[in-house]
């Protein structure tokens, strides 16, 4: 039986990737301050992984900008009319919600709905945005295509190929997501530097594991810098 170690295949799926600036776009993930700020989110990430995540994407997202690579950030924004009616994206997580389970580490199980129009936790940290990105709001569950315009906006609008995902949570969101732009054709390519879970760092860890071996690639970004050609 031959055992295949999956850092070397990892390596050399990276190594066949190719990358250039016109067949390529950038999507972030639920990049909200319900998770990256302590203050006004019930659900944030570990304090360091907050401010890795968001030095990382400032940055990445600022040097994609400068090569006019198409900036779209994916994330929930629930209606208040959702809100009178109990909308919920998981039957799994209606269950641990309604019994004060919690899945963060961080932080005990959310007591309000969170992401709702208009709240602060609902907005992106504002280093994150640029004047020229889009923005898809309708998404409701773990993976960004689903129901939402954003395959769409990709495939036929943009006609684009190579999608470098940034966000969190990596074990649901991220990782759902992954899985619907493989799915639908795409080249899903995680920004490994710039995503994180609320679940911690092994939870984590297991979901790149996961999406290295069988999904699509993971990358630090210097090696995207690499690739197409950008010096830092």
């Amino acid at each position: 039986m031959v055992q295949n170690n999956l850092k070397s295949y990892q390596n050399k799926m990276n190594s066949l990737l190719n990358l250039n600036f016109s067949n390529l776009c950038v999507l972030t993930v639920d990049m909200q301050n319900e998770y990256l700020d302590k203050d006004h989110g019930t659900s944030p990430l570990a304090s360091d992984d907050v401010k890795n995540i968001i030095k990382n994407t400032t940055e990445f997202l600022a040097n994609m900008r400068k090569n006019n690579v198409p900036i779209i950030h994916c994330y929930v924004v629930r209606r208040k009319e959702e809100i009178k009616k109990n909308f919920f994206i998981s039957p799994y997580i209606d269950v641990s919600q309604s019994n004060n389970l919690s899945q963060n580490v961080q932080a005990q199980a959310r007591k309000k709905p969170e992401r709702v129009e208009g709240t602060i936790s609902s907005m992106l940290p504002e280093c994150l945005i640029g004047e020229r990105d889009i923005h898809v709001t309708s998404k409701r569950n773990f993976d960004s295509f689903h129901e939402t315009e954003l395959h769409q906006l990709i495939s036929r609008i943009l006609g684009i190929e190579n999608i470098l995902i940034c966000g969190v949570n990596t074990d649901t969101c991220v990782y759902g997501t992954t899985f619907g732009a493989s799915n639908r054709g795409y080249k899903p390519i995680i920004v490994e530097d710039c995503v994180g879970s609320m679940r911690g760092k092994d939870q984590h860890a297991s979901a790149l594991k996961i999406i290295s071996k069988s999904i699509g690639w993971v990358i630090k970004k210097k090696e995207i810098y690499e690739k197409l050609g950008i010096k830092k």
